[in-house]
This record gives structure tokens, C-alpha cells and sequence, in this order.
């Protein structure tokens, strides 16, 4: 009968390492690393033109399946939406070249939409049918509507979340029948929305907006949301309409700004919010209460000719120059004006235990010699 000893110093092989080499020689490389895979096609009725890279590709495979502005453009002359995660785009996108047709001959809408749409009598539009999203990318060129007559129709959801836009954005002229989210997004150029229609409102959370954004002439019909937003360079919401509720709490602005003429039908919130430069409010209306609690303005605050119609807490704003509220209209009685610096007394308290620390040094010095 054989032993079934084994010599010494012999050893066995373990088999949880004999099973790794074999998954190793046998499962293709995509089990062991997670491969940075398209995902195309249409997902839906409405005809989309779908491109999502995930979140496991690198920088390079995202620039090797770079789209091309040229590609996106003749899917939506071809009637399709866009949805696009992920995606590196190269080129500029320009809207105002898609086919023109007369408000009357744009089917498949929505009562509520067709009743948006007789205000623009009848004029010519380019229309964008379906969504337009293009979150989480890069967007290396410009995306720009050049329209001087008649208006861009997007009819679904526009969402630009946590993109960054390195080029020009124009939009404006823009009637958008569903939500705008542009929350987190980068715009490192100009970003110009003129008189947009944004029919279900818009939120611009924490959005950071380069050189120059201009909102000028356009009307929020649902809510507008600009909460923790920076704005780098001159800012415009001259004669903006706001219907719904307006949120600014937490922004930035850090060059000169502009809401004269602006009109908020419902409550406007600038608490906490920071004005570095110049800030005009001229002739701006205020139906509702307007929030300023906490509101640091660090240069001229001029609210000429404006009208709150309720109550305002201008006086919990801290202002580094008495405002400007030359024939302003306010039903609050407390009248604001410039914070004085709790640190001023002590700085000159330090000043002087100084001074006299250094001048006894001198007479010591002196006595010395």
C-alpha cells in the first residue's frame, strides 16, 4: 500500500490561487476592469438622439469618442432631441441654422404650450423637438442662437447640469416650453440668455457664469432659481419679469449688476447674497416681500425709483455706502445706510498700544547709550 505522504518540504498548490489564474486566462479584459462602453439608441417615443459615456471612462476615451457639433446639428434637423451625458463635444453648435416654419405650422403641442406661443405672432421659429441635454461634458465650441427676428422652440426639458461650456453661449430668443436646469454648470465665456421665455422657470444652483451674463428683457414664468450662483463679470436682469418666486440667496456677484427695471410679480430672495461692485435696482418693481437679509453690498447701491410694494428688510443688509433711494417707494419705515466696522476701534486701539510700545523701546535705547 503507497503512503500517501508527501516529501518534506513539498508544498500544494491553494486552490483559490489555482481559480485566479484561470478567471485571469479565461474572462475577457472587460470583467476585470470596467470598460468605458457608449450607451446609444432611442429610448423613447420622441425620437432622441442618445449618447451617454459612463462614469468609468478616462479623459482620453472621452476625447476618442468625441461628438461633433456638425453630427448633432443634423439630428436635430432631422426632428430629434438630444440626450448626451458624459460626451466631449467639438464644434460650434449653431441653432439658428435648423429649418424656419411659422408658429401656426408647429404641431403635436400642448394646448397650454400653443397658448405660449400666440404671443409671438406668428412669427417664424426654429424648432428643437424633444429634450436638449447635454449634462456632465465638456462642450469645447460655442452653442449660439444669432436670431435677430423670430425665436428658437425648444419643446421639451433643456438641461445643462454640471457641463462646462468653454466657448461663447448664446441662447437668446429662446422660447423653452419645459424646465431649464443649468445647476453647476461652467460657462467660462459669455452667457447670454436675451429675452428668453422660460415657461416652466429655470434653476442656475450654484452655477458659475464667466465674463458677462445677460438675462435682459426676459420673463421667468415659473420659478427662478440662481441659489449659491457665482457671477465673475458684469451681470444684466434689466427688465426681467419675474412671476413665481425668484431665489438669489447665496450668490456672488463680483462686478457691476444689474436688476433696473426688473419686475418680481412674486417674493424675490437676496439673503446672504454678496454685491462686490456696483448694484442698480433703478425703477424696480417689488409686489411681493423682497428678502435682503444679510446682504453684503460692497460699493453703490442705487434704488432710485424703485417700488416695494410690501414690506422689505433693506435694513439687515450690510452696505458699504449709504444707498441710493432717491423717490424709492417702501411701506418699511427703517431706513438702511452703511454698516459701520465693530474692527475699526479696535485697530485703533492696536495702533496706538503700539505706537507707545515702540516709543518707549526708543527712549530705552536712548537712556542705554
Amino acid at each position: 500500500m503507497e503512503s500517501s505522504n508527501r516529501p518534506a518540504g513539498s508544498c500544494r498548490f491553494p486552490i483559490w490561487a489555482a481559480i485566479a489564474v484561470l478567471c485571469g486566462l479565461l474572462l475577457p479584459p472587460g470583467m476585470l476592469r470596467a470598460e468605458c462602453v457608449a450607451e446609444r439608441g432611442v429610448k423613447s417615443a420622441v425620437a432622441v438622439f442618445t449618447l451617454h459615456l459612463p462614469n468609468t471612462c478616462t479623459e482620453a476615451e472621452r476625447e476618442a469618442r468625441a461628438v461633433s457639433a456638425q453630427e448633432l446639428l443634423r439630428a436635430l434637423a432631422a426632428g430629434k432631441g438630444l440626450d448626451l451625458s458624459g460626451v466631449v463635444i467639438q464644434g460650434d453648435l449653431v441653432l439658428d441654422e435648423l429649418p424656419a416654419q411659422k408658429v401656426s405650422m408647429v404641431g403635436d403641442l400642448a394646448p397650454e404650450d400653443r397658448r405660449v406661443l400666440e404671443g409671438l405672432n406668428d412669427e417664424e421659429v426654429h424648432v428643437i423637438r424633444g429634450p436638449f441635454v447635454i449634462k456632465q461634458s465638456r462642450v469645447k465650441g460655442r452653442i449660439v442662437n444669432r436670431l435677430k427676428s423670430g425665436f428658437l422652440l425648444i419643446t421639451g426639458p433643456v438641461v445643462l447640469a454640471h457641463t462646462d461650456f468653454a466657448g461663447f453661449v448664446d441662447l437668446s430668443r429662446t422660447v423653452f416650453l419645459g424646465l431649464v436646469d443649468g445647476s453647476n454648470a461652467t460657462f467660462h465665456q459669455e452667457s447670454y440668455f436675451v429675452q428668453d421665455r422660460f415657461t416652466q422657470g429655470a434653476m442656475f444652483s450654484d452655477t458659475h457664469f464667466g465674463p458677462h451674463a445677460r438675462f435682459h428683457r426676459s420673463v421667468f414664468a415659473g420659478p427662478a432659481i440662481f441659489r449659491g450662483a457665482t457671477f465673475q463679470g458684469l451681470t444684466e436682469f434689466l427688465e426681467v419679469v419675474f412671476e413665481q418666486d425668484a431665489n438669489f440667496s447665496r450668490a456672488a456677484f463680483h462686478l457691476g449688476t444689474g436688476f433696473s427695471g426688473a419686475h418680481c410679480r412674486a417674493k424675490c430672495d437676496f439673503s446672504s447674497s454678496q454685491f462686490d461692485r456696483e448694484a442698480f435696482f433703478l425703477f424696480a418693481i417689488f409686489d411681493r416681500p423682497a428678502t435682503f437679509a444679510s446682504a453684503r453690498f460692497g460699493s453703490q447701491a442705487d434704488f432710485s425709483d424703485a417700488a416695494f410694494k410690501q414690506a422689505d428688510d433693506l435694513a439687515q443688509a450690510t452696505f458699504a455706502r449709504t444707498p441710493q433711494l432717491t423717490r424709492t417707494a417702501r411701506v418699511s419705515t427703517t431706513v438702511p445706510g452703511p454698516t459701520a466696522s465693530t474692527s475699526a476701534p479696535f485697530s485703533q486701539a492696536v495702533t496706538i498700544i503700539l505706537f507707545v510700545m515702540a516709543l518707549g523701546l526708543l527712549v530705552y535705547i536712548i537712556r542705554a547709550k
